[in-house]
């Protein structure tokens, strides 16, 4: 059966924790340490999780394929993306939406490889970029179409006023959070080092620079109790006293408990905690 948020996870972790990098000649190794394009991926994630894709092979067979198994094909307004929509240039480029609803929508992507090129280069990803998550955005060439699954459930109402507890913390949850930290407001997780990535899989709005974040500041000040530096680094030590404070505070974590790993189940406990208001 399609596993639509099953794809988007694929999607995530492809282009977030594997080293996948980008090669148009070897584009079917879709796996860590692999090469693909931006087809075979999102391809790929359609097939692993129990899509027909027919005999779609690149971005000009898609829409053809998929709207004949159950997918639409829209306009391609992005103030109407949601997660699963697939943005579509029938010529050249093809990603997923992977969280977030139109402008605040968060999408994966194949690039380029590591020289700029569309074949050629080292297997694996060499510079973070050849497969990676961003922003929605216009690209230069122009989206001809959105397709949507149309067997997917529409996304849940949430409460006026509050996120959505989606496991993911992207713009909407992240701004709400620095807003109760009395923080500076951009929806944006700043200043993080590439070296705790595979803590913070559930972070999904976030800027890998290094540099460290003030909002990141604000919240360690709130769990210094639990024994933590204030230096602006979201790493599995500052994870880890989070996961105690949520688990403190009542919420459900996982199985996994104080594990340092920012999973959806913590993310879910974090979005809990935002809408009952408990970092004012």
């Amino acid at each position: 059966m399609p596993n639509l948020d099953g794809a988007i996870e694929f999607m995530r972790v492809a282009c977030d924790e594997w080293s996948l990098g980008y090669d148009q000649y070897q584009r079917w190794n879709v796996y860590d340490g692999g090469e693909c394009d931006c087809s075979s991926l999102v391809i790929t994630a359609l097939k692993k999780n129990g899509f027909d894709v027919g005999t779609a092979t690149y971005t000009g067979d898609m829409s053809t394929n998929l709207t004949r198994r159950g997918w639409v094909r829209m306009n391609a307004d992005l103030s109407k993306c949601q997660p699963g929509d697939i943005l579509l240039n029938d010529r050249y480029h093809v990603c997923m939406v992977i969280s977030g609803y139109g402008w605040k929508s968060r999408i994966a992507q194949a690039s380029i490889d590591e020289r700029g090129c569309a074949t050629g280069g080292r297997t694996g990803d060499q510079t973070g970029r050849e497969t990676n998550t961003r922003g929605v955005y216009t690209y230069s060439q122009g989206w001809n179409c959105i397709l949507r699954y149309e067997k997917a459930p529409a996304p849940a109402p949430v409460p006026e006023g509050k996120i959505a507890v989606d496991g993911y913390l992207g713009y909407k949850s992240i701004f709400a959070w620095q807003k109760q930290l009395n923080g500076y407001c951009d929806g944006i997780v700043s200043g993080q080092d590439r070296i705790n990535r595979p803590f913070l899989p559930a972070l999904v709005s976030v800027e890998w620079s290094g540099e460290g974040s003030y909002m990141v500041q604000l919240l360690q000040t709130k769990l210094m109790g639990w024994g933590i530096d204030v230096d602006g680094h979201f790493g599995p030590l500052t994870v880890r006293a989070l996961q105690k404070q949520l688990k403190q505070w009542g919420y459900d974590i996982g199985k996994s408990g104080v594990d340092g790993y920012l999973g959806a189940d913590t993310a879910k406990a974090v979005q809990k905690s935002i809408n009952d208001g408990c970092w004012e």
